[in-house]
């Protein structure tokens, strides 16, 4: 901007070269009884130069020339200024002042000031008028008065404040004035603004899940379920789609309606280490020794379980914080998704290897657990099913890993399965680098993901997954060879050396990266590695294999809805800001506790509904015939016999009741059908 006239006590003018002409008047008032001030108050001023908006502050030059008639004389000024506002408002039709805005008598620095400021500036004046401002029932920005408290430092004089501080007070301003206007038009998330704009209105999904929730209460609660029978489901799964509701409800109303304050999230060194001091100490007083067996095995459940949990208690700390702006602390987060990817390799390289369960019913039940929250919100939330990336993130690969054990999987035993892991490896890192994933057919269908957004976040951890199959595929094929080796116990303290010392090595360079971009470059590479170092330090001792954190494992069972539900009920506006609970000017460490307990506690509610659901989802037909013996035990064998040879016999003419018969059967015609489902939401709404 251009300043028209740099005179300090004087009208100024500021000019906007891209707009042209003036864009705001400064009209220097220190009395508020200039002829300028009652044209701006009373509508005076031609229709193209009328202003939008006013600010207007007065009140230390009473206090610095007490011939002006001191507290008195100002109070009077006050009340006459809103007597003119309230008259200015009350115009009918008038195209005048939109914005009215009273600035608070700015708090000054005693020990800053000059000795007669000092003898006329004292702080119980300043106190006494800002509270007089507050009780005369007038729009006072009173955001700017708490933003000089407590920042003495930004003042040289006492009273003057930084240009630092004033652009964040003007940015104030201009978020309370333009947010409405500008961002309430086509408010769409994420939002980057936290005040003073509309949200938007609830879409169709989030009217259908509020009729949802008061049927599925109607049917609880009265004797309607009672009456339609068979047609309901079973309370049990009413329950729970009723619990995993009320909480979507209630991340909505959290993050997509006013009734939360949001708060911009500011990096800070001292906040981001306490955090980090708390979460290790409630890991250490969870820390216990499981019973028999003394030795729990290499990655144990309970040691995978507590891993996750200490890596998605410091994600939260990491998000909450905005730890994301500092390259050092990036670097060290990003390793936490590739030991979560890790992991996935490795789990359901185990579990298939183990027990060769390839069946559709187990993949859908992976699926449809760790998808059933992150479709669900971005239709809530009108938000889209890549932004909760670590659910497609884990679908993926878990395909990926069942798809690679699964072709000839007669020879995962054999030195063969190591061919088929380079040549997975190679398929998956053409199709990134070469741009074959199938976004532009998913385009046509109304689906508009971020390919490049998504060729990122696969390629970062492009070959950590493989990095689990493989050490999956050495614990079960050669883990009982390597462990009775008489070379085994040598060849443990060097591993254990070799970690120590590479772990210090990527630690190191990590940290001296440029920016977070820089080392973006070296992370597919260098990540598998330091999660292998974690994996030897962890697993060296038969102690260390034994024990494990009651408190992290705790968390870890629920990580997953941890990470997805953050996005919206323990931060807000999709990560962008902080949820306050209790009133801002509450210590922020209480806010944090109370988002903290609703948090964990609701994404607890979430994942055992979620289970409940899925496992409907996948077992309806199946549990058919038990209803029908239950049903034969009560009312005798023969009826019901005779009704379902009855029901055969005319089937042929209710084609519905044969298409539901063969959608209960058939779990792949379900997926058809639910994909198609939702493809047609997608392109319509």
């Amino acid at each position: 901007m251009e300043i028209n006239q740099t005179q300090i006590h004087e009208n100024l003018s500021v000019g906007w070269p891209v707009v042209g002409g003036t864009v705001a008047k400064f009209i220097w008032d220190p009395f508020l009884n200039s002829t300028m001030t009652q044209k701006v108050l009373q509508g005076k001023f031609p229709e193209s130069e009328q202003p939008l908006v006013a600010v207007i502050g007065s009140g230390l030059w009473y206090l610095r020339h007490k011939e002006s008639g001191g507290l008195k004389t100002w109070r009077y000024a006050i009340d006459q200024i809103s007597k003119d506002i309230q008259a200015l408002w009350e115009h009918a039709g008038s195209q005048v002042l939109q914005h009215v805005y009273i600035s608070p008598i700015t708090e000054v620095v005693s020990s800053r000031l000059s000795k007669d400021r000092q003898q006329t500036l004292t702080s119980e004046s300043i106190s006494l008028m800002n509270q007089y401002l507050q009780t005369a029932d007038l729009p006072v920005l009173g955001a700017w008065q708490q933003m000089v408290a407590g920042v003495p430092r930004e003042t040289s004089d006492g009273l003057h404040y930084s240009a630092e501080v004033n652009s964040i007070a003007v940015n104030v301003l201009l978020n309370r004035v333009c947010n409405a206007r500008v961002l309430s038009r086509n408010a769409r998330p994420p939002f980057h603004a936290t005040c003073c704009f509309e949200y938007p209105r609830p879409n169709w999904y989030t009217t259908a899940v509020g009729l949802g929730v008061l049927i599925m209460a109607l049917l609880l609660t009265t004797s309607i379920g009672q009456h339609l029978g068979k047609m309901t489901p079973s309370p049990a799964l009413l329950r729970a789609t009723l619990a995993f509701s009320l909480v979507l409800l209630l991340m909505y109303i959290c993050d997509r309606t006013p009734l939360f304050d949001k708060l911009h999230k500011i990096y800070s060194n001292s906040v981001f280490f306490f955090l980090m001091t708390c979460t290790a100490f409630a890991g250490f007083f969870g820390w216990h020794k499981h019973k028999e067996p003394d030795d729990r095995g290499f990655l144990n459940r309970q040691q995978t379980d507590e891993w996750k949990g200490w890596m998605q208690l410091l994600i939260l700390v990491y998000h909450l914080t905005n730890a994301s702006t500092i390259p050092s602390i990036y670097s060290m987060v990003r390793v936490l998704v590739s030991m979560y990817l890790f992991m996935t390799g490795y789990g359901h390289t185990t579990y298939l290897c183990r027990t060769n369960d390839f069946s559709l019913h187990r993949l859908s039940l992976i699926l449809l657990r760790t998808n059933l929250l992150a479709i669900s919100l971005a239709y809530l939330m009108d938000t889209k099913y890549m932004d909760y990336y670590f659910a497609p993130l884990c679908s993926i690969w878990t395909l990926v890993v069942w798809l690679t054990l699964y072709v000839a999987r007669s020879v995962n035993k054999s030195w063969v399965v190591w061919v088929k892991l380079v040549v997975m490896a190679a398929f998956t890192w053409l199709i990134n680098s070469q741009h074959w994933w199938p976004f532009n057919v998913l385009r046509h269908m109304g689906v508009t993901w971020d390919q490049r957004e998504w060729e990122f976040r696969f390629g970062l951890d492009i070959f950590v997954v493989y990095i689990g199959i493989i050490a999956a595929l050495i614990n079960l094929n050669y883990g009982k060879h390597l462990a009775s080796h008489p070379r085994w116990p040598q060849l443990r303290r060097w591993s254990v050396l070799l970690a120590l010392v590479t772990a210090f090595i990527y630690v190191l360079f990590a940290s001296t990266r440029d920016s977070k971009y820089a080392y973006n470059h070296w992370h597919p590479y260098i990540s598998p590695i330091s999660v292998l170092c974690f994996v030897v330090l962890r697993n060296s001792t038969e102690y260390l294999r034994s024990t494990s954190s009651y408190t992290f494992a705790a968390v870890g069972r629920i990580s997953l809805e941890l990470f997805i539900a953050q996005f919206h009920l323990f931060l807000a506006a999709d990560t962008k800001a902080m949820l306050i609970l209790a009133h801002p000017r509450l210590w922020w460490l209480i806010n944090l506790l109370l988002a903290s307990t609703m948090f964990a506690g609701l994404c607890k509610v979430l994942a055992m509904n979620t289970q409940i659901i899925v496992k409907y989802m996948i077992h309806q037909s199946e549990n058919k015939p038990q209803q029908d013996m239950e049903m034969a035990e009560d009312g005798g064998l023969v009826r019901p016999v005779l009704d379902r040879l009855a029901l055969d016999q005319t089937s042929k003419r209710h084609w519905s009741r044969r298409l539901g018969s063969t959608l209960g059967r058939s779990l792949v015609l379900r997926w058809v059908l639910g994909i198609c489902v939702l493809l047609i939401l997608n392109h319509f709404y």
